[in-house]
């Protein structure tokens, strides 16, 4: 009988251990599309400032994270339907979004570039009159646009690097986006650097942050302690100058 009690404990030991192990894994959703906050390298790994943050930020709160590729479309239904616990993916501040989900503090501050072929004439907003702009679709460019007394028109695409690439080939004028992703194209990007410039950018900053559900607190308050950790012990300020080189 002792044996066979000792048995039991050991197995609800194991399972108590399974599912502790299981607590402390959290999945993050993101649309991989956006580079250099995140995005696919050649060896279809997700990797990107936004992905060493919250790798490291998960790290110093001793969890552990994988990461889900989801379509920008679909991304809030991913931690809505609990196929992810958190979003990453350079998702704006908004009050809107701040009605229905729990936000961390600012991660970043971004404003809207609009890129051009580097031989364009575009140098101010009323010169998109009669042009092609390309934004991704459901992303905070349309309300920069909406600002620009112009007669334009918007081209939509599921992911700004098809805008981009649209735009390196000559298929539209202009493209909308979030300005680290403007200047990686532009000045760092294969097949792309050299191609494009930035004409102008917004004057409104924007923040972005990580999320989850509302009703998640627990979640953020050990995701906030990871990311006040690195914030004192210098890991933030080692990634900013990874992929920034200006921290």
């Amino acid at each position: 009988m002792k044996k066979i009690l000792s048995s039991m404990l050991l197995a609800l030991s194991l399972i108590a251990g399974q599912a502790q192990a299981a607590d402390d894994t959290i999945v993050i959703a993101t649309n991989p599309t956006w580079p250099p906050m995140q995005f696919v390298d050649m060896d279809k790994n997700i990797v990107g400032f936004e992905v060493d943050l919250l790798n490291a930020i998960c790290e110093a709160a001793n969890l552990k994270c994988t990461w889900k590729n989801a379509a920008w479309e679909g991304i809030f239904g991913e931690i809505e339907s609990h196929n992810a616990d958190v979003i990453a993916s350079c998702v704006t501040i908004t009050e809107a979004r701040q009605k229905k989900y729990l936000f961390s503090e600012p991660v970043y501050n971004m404003y809207q570039a609009l890129v051009v072929p580097v031989d364009s004439t575009i140098v101010k907003p009323e010169d998109l009159g009669g042009k092609r702009v390309g934004i991704q679709i459901g992303t905070t460019a349309i309300e920069a646009l909406k600002k620009i007394d112009a007669d334009y028109q918007i081209v939509t695409y599921d992911e700004v690097g098809l805008a981009l690439e649209d735009l390196a080939n000559g298929r539209i004028d202009a493209v909308m986006c979030d300005d680290p992703v403007a200047k990686y194209y532009a000045s760092q990007k294969e097949g792309y650097k050299g191609k494009m410039k930035i004409a102008f950018s917004s004057t409104d900053p924007e923040v972005f942050g990580f999320l989850v559900l509302k009703e998640n607190t627990a979640l953020m308050d050990k995701l906030s302690a990871g990311f006040k950790a690195i914030k004192e012990n210098g890991k933030e300020k080692e990634i900013l100058a990874k992929w920034f080189g200006e921290f």
